[in-house]
This record gives structure tokens, sequence and C-alpha cells, in this order.
């Protein structure tokens, strides 16, 4: 696979877990909880694959890295929202739809703009930067120390 379709594929995956966020309900506490968890995991290690391997990689072909490290900003401002309010509060659907809208203009940024210049790395250059994001992706799926992160993080937000 090609690193944009790598990407593209963890994008549907964290929009997947939106979409089930976003139509659960307030006696779902459990099941919300745990996609939440999901969600925070999945986005802490799709932040990780990109800032470590794939915006390096498009730093001389695209001039849009700035853009996308502020809106991974964004998207850590509205997750620590979704973290902070309880599964049952009638606003945790509002919070999780602001914070699904901030991701989808991030993934349209990048799906629309980014990796088409990623292009110009060339096909044997993607696809080696595939390879890498999916061994990298799961290493740190599987880290210890990942997990150690996630939970450090998600406690740390719901206690601010």
């Amino acid at each position: 696979m090609k690193a944009d379709e790598v990407l593209i594929a963890h994008h549907d995956v964290l929009r997947g877990l939106l979409r089930q966020l976003a139509e659960s309900t307030g006696s779902q506490t459990a099941e919300r909880g745990r996609l939440r968890d999901e969600l925070l995991r999945e986005l802490e290690v799709h932040t990780q694959i990109e800032d470590e391997l794939f915006y390096p990689a498009v730093r001389d072909v695209s001039p849009l890295l700035s853009v996308a490290h502020a809106e991974h900003r964004q998207i850590d401002d509205q997750l620590a929202t979704v973290m902070r309010t309880p599964v049952d509060d009638p606003e945790f659907v509002t919070e999780v739809r602001m914070l699904e809208s901030t991701l989808r203009h991030h993934t349209f940024e990048e799906e629309e703009r980014m990796f088409p210049q990623s292009q110009a790395l060339g096909a044997d250059r993607l696809e080696e930067l595939g390879r890498q994001l999916q061994a990298r992706q799961r290493e740190l799926t599987r880290s210890g120390a990942m997990r150690l992160i996630v939970r450090l993080k998600r406690l740390t937000l719901r206690l601010v």
C-alpha cells in the first residue's frame, strides 16, 4: 500500500469510531466509554505516524505542513473536551460531532490537497513509506509505552 492509502484507511477507522460515538445513546455509557478510549488510542497512533514519518517525507513537496500541525492541535483540543464530557451528558454527542467536523476538515485537507502533492515523491517512495507507516502503526498499537501514554492522557484529560 502506498502511504496515502495507509493514511486514508486509518482516516476511515477514525471516521467510523466517531460515527459510532455520535450514533450511540446516553444509556450506552459502557459502549461510549469504550469507543471514546479506542478513539483516543487511534488518534494518538495516527498523529504519531504522521508526525514521525509522513510529514517529514513530504516536507519538500507540500506547503501544507504548518496547516496540518495546527489542525492536529485543534483535534487534540476538541478531543480533550470530549474526554472531559461525561458519556451520559446530553452535550456529549454535540462535542463528538464538533470533533467529527474538525477531523473531517483535516482529513479533507490531507486527502484532497496534501496527498496529491505527495505523488511528487514517486510511486516507489510512496510504497516504501506506506510499509514504514504500517509497521510503525502496528508497533505503536502493540506498544506498552503507547498504552501507558494513552492511559496517562486519558486520566489527565478527565481530571483537568
